[in-house]
């Protein structure tokens, strides 16, 4: 949301604040600082752990700093991260300081705008990552570890970090934003980047994330550490924004704090999110011993914006203006509006503390179950977040739930169920055909999930959810195509999601369960294969996969 705050104890909403609604984004970038060399790592030798207090450390970016948690606090940051010459904010409510792992001190050493360089010293794996861009003239966090350690039993490092490197996850934030605000253009930014183009970005990446956590093996063993003597955790980045807005309208939207096209909104939460997290999830693979917790679904249903949730309950912050900086540190760089600065928006997009919150309750489970490498935090029926597995190198294991929205991957072409030249916010187009075409994220390749009798469900368009996946005339014969319609609570437009191993699904038209939904050998103009209903044989053409983007509410 827009949040004016001309003191640290008053905020107050104002529309006055929309020519800065595009330039807040600027929140994710910074600059940092170098220090430290590998010889410093090696005169660290800790003393006996017996002796030290133990400690947990977080280590990386704004995405685990603590930015962002301003917003609740009055900018209660740890004041020498909060000063004209350094931005880090580190803050008290951040997710290391809220996992409840008992007998253990909290030490944040993240930076706000850290690139995987700021984490390295040694000078070979400093050619991948490069130099970083400096932490505001702190020491490398590297050398900060090995300090920590020699003080501390440091039981876990958990870090997060990669999106200030060659992703640019504020460059593609501007870009969206940009591409609306202040006057909306004729393409959005999910055709003026593309989706390959994100791809490309998350795969360049990884080996500057995995040199990293090299580095951080290094650097544990340096100071005396066996790698079984601790946990290694990289996590993955929230994610801030999504498609089932409460509004659409312009006025509305920079109000509330999401002034882009819902179409570009739903890219950047389908694709863009999913697409790197996916690739720093290869990463941690990439190290032996590495933990991964995947956080990118931790605040499900209350992003910015969220229809379901409404502004105090946010788990992320839209764009946010803070009047007080210019009281407490003056300016630090103009960002082209008169009376704004970088360091007045900064904590745009960023976790509020609900949002760490959710985050450091499920670290502390995952710390609490070392026998699993790999988990991911989620919003639960309870409306608060816990942990579930994940298997190395397998997709999430997703199941059907009442309220959630999905993509669906054919098994035999790996291709998404897209509804053919669809994907516009608000679209009623009766007819439109459903065919298998490459996953990118749109509206037209998500489907909102909702129970319906003897446990079927009705599979809504995200992008309007009176426009249900429909069996072409209500017939069951095979061929019968699939088509967008508007919802009428017949049995053609009920589906039955039968397990058929892998974490695949049957999708059984409720009139005629032995037909499912199927890719077919028609093909249309394009040459995209039409989904029509085929005779149940568990041919892989029969079997979908469900991958799980969000939260639309928390069925009962």
């Amino acid at each position: 949301m827009i949040r004016f705050r001309t003191s640290a104890a008053r905020r107050a909403r104002t529309g006055s604040s929309r020519s800065a609604a595009l330039l807040a984004t600027g929140v994710l970038v910074a600059t940092l600082g170098l220090a430290g060399a590998p010889a410093a790592l090696a005169d660290n030798a800790p003393a006996p752990a017996a002796t030290r207090p133990a400690a947990i450390v977080a280590l990386g970016d704004s995405a685990i700093s603590g930015e962002g948690a301003g917003t609740d606090t009055g900018d209660g940051y740890f004041p020498e991260t909060d000063t004209p010459t350094n931005y880090c904010h580190r803050h008290p409510k951040s997710e290391i300081f809220v996992t409840d792992i008992p007998g253990v001190t909290p030490i944040d050493l993240a930076c706000s705008g850290a690139q995987t360089g700021d984490l390295v010293s040694d000078p070979e794996l400093a050619k991948i990552t490069g130099s970083g861009s400096g932490d505001f003239g702190e020491p490398k966090q590297d050398v900060k570890l090995a300090d920590t350690a020699s003080k501390y039993d440091v039981k876990m490092v958990v870090v997060t970090i990669g999106a200030n490197d060659d992703f640019d996850f504020s460059g593609i934030m501007m870009h969206c934003l940009a591409q609306y605000f202040p006057i909306p253009k004729d393409q959005g930014c999910r055709d003026t980047i593309g989706s390959d183009e994100i791809r490309k970005r998350a795969q360049r990446v990884q080996p500057k994330v995995v040199a990293a956590l090299q580095n951080i093996r290094q650097t544990m063993r340096r100071a005396g550490y066996t790698d079984s003597s601790y946990q290694l955790v990289y996590q993955s980045y929230f994610n801030p924004i999504t498609p089932d807005i409460r509004r659409n309208d312009y006025l509305g939207k920079i109000t509330d704090g999401c002034p882009a096209f819902p179409e570009d909104l739903a890219w950047g939460h389908n694709w863009v999110v999913p697409t790197f997290s996916d690739a720093l999830r290869g990463a941690a693979e990439q190290v032996p011993g590495v933990r991964y917790l995947d956080q990118r679904r931790v605040a499900f249903g209350h992003e910015v914006c969220a229809e379901w949730t409404t502004s105090p309950y946010e788990y992320s912050n839209g764009d946010v203006i803070n009047l007080s900086e210019w009281a407490r540190n003056g300016c630090d760089s103009q960002i082209g509006i008169p009376g704004l600065c970088m360091n007045m928006v900064r904590q745009s997009y960023h976790l509020r503390v609900a949002g760490y919150r959710g985050e450091g309750v499920c670290l502390g489970q995952f710390f609490a179950r070392p026998d699993q490498a790999e988990a991911y935090c989620t919003l639960n029926q309870q409306n608060t977040t816990s942990i579930q597995p994940l298997t190395p190198g397998k997709p999430f294991g997703d199941v059907p739930e009442d309220g959630s929205w999905y993509q669906l991957t054919n098994a035999a072409t790996g291709n998404a169920l897209d509804l053919s030249g669809g994907g516009t916010y608000g679209d009623s187009t009766n007819g439109r055909a459903a065919i298998g075409y490459p996953a990118a994220g749109g509206l037209n390749q998500s489907f909102v999930l909702e129970a319906k009798s003897g446990g079927s469900y009705e599979l809504d368009f995200s992008g309007n959810r009176g426009m249900c996946l429909d069996a072409n005339a209500a017939a069951t014969a095979p061929g019968t195509r699939i088509q967008q319609w508007g919802c009428n609570g017949g049995a053609n437009q009920h589906w039955v999601f039968k397990p058929a191993g892998n974490g695949n699904y049957e999708i059984a038209d409720s009139a005629d369960p032995t037909k499912v939904l199927a890719t077919s050998a028609d093909l249309d103009a394009k040459g995209n294969p039409y989904v029509e209903l085929a005779t149940e044989t568990g041919a892989p053409a029969q079997l979908w996969q469900l991958t799980k983007l969000g939260i639309v509410y928390v069925h009962s």
